[in-house]
């Protein structure tokens, strides 16, 4: 658990590709997705990071804010 480091992915992640392969419809969900793309690069190589933990966060919010376009 401590002390030990992460396994680095070989290949650079592509989020759209990942999470979302259909278009955004709601625009917090396609900013955020933005701001993710820029984020990770910098959280990329940090020791302890888990890319799929990542993932799995980044597609609970997106599917939180492309389920209010269906809540009004």
């Amino acid at each position: 658990m401590f002390g030990k480091r992460s396994p680095k992915p070989a290949q650079n992640l592509d989020l759209m590709q990942e999470i979302a392969p259909a278009p955004l419809k709601t625009a917090a969900a396609r900013r955020f997705m933005e701001f993710c793309q820029q984020d990770l690069p910098t959280h990329h190589k940090a020791d302890g990071f888990d890319p799929k933990v990542y993932m799995d966060a980044v597609k609970l919010v997106i599917s939180r804010l492309e389920a209010t376009r269906h809540m009004e």
